[in-house]
């Protein structure tokens, strides 16, 4: 019984790339590298966006629903007063004060990523009734660093939010 070997052809020692043609494909490289790479920073930011907009959504109804629940006014606060430095904070103010002390009842933090700014055409703060009306109705409006859109929350007097886009300029 013999096997059958079978047998490769060699490669022809001609099968590489010339330095020329590598020096081509790493210019065109380059340039669609160059090219793209602005328009990805700005999609990454209002990516970046979309999500803070939805956190901050989440976070009204959060704090409207709470205030229905426990039938106590319920407030979401951006100050450096209510602790926090560049984020939200929401508590329950259960002495009816409506500003952020140490015996109110925390509800939930969070910080806004960097190179996001807020704009709200009211106060610094949001508050919630028992019956989860509020009377800071207005515009919240989140912005970006180098994105020329941004992003709204339009929050109405009964405490509902609607998304919209807005202008940062």
């Amino acid at each position: 019984m013999h096997l059958l070997t079978v047998r490769k052809p060699p490669l022809p020692s001609c099968a590489a790339w010339s330095l020329l043609e590598l020096l081509v494909v790493l210019a065109i490289m380059a340039l669609l590298a160059a090219t793209t790479a602005p328009r990805l920073h700005a999609s990454w930011r209002l990516q970046q966006l979309h999500d803070e907009r939805q956190r901050l959504v989440q976070s009204l109804r959060y704090a409207r629903l709470t205030g229905l629940q426990t039938k106590t006014k319920t407030n979401l606060c951006w100050a450096p007063t209510c602790g926090v430095a560049k984020g939200f904070h929401v508590y329950r103010d259960d002495n009816g004060d409506g500003q952020w002390q140490t015996s109110d009842t925390s509800l939930t933090r969070w910080q806004m990523p960097t190179g996001l700014r807020l704009e709200f055409n009211r106060a610094a703060q949001i508050s919630f009734n028992h019956s989860g009306n509020t009377a800071q109705s207005g515009t919240l409006v989140l912005c970006a660093s180098g994105v020329a859109s941004g992003l709204s929350v339009v929050l109405s007097s009964n405490g509902r939010a609607r998304l919209a886009q807005a202008s940062c300029e």
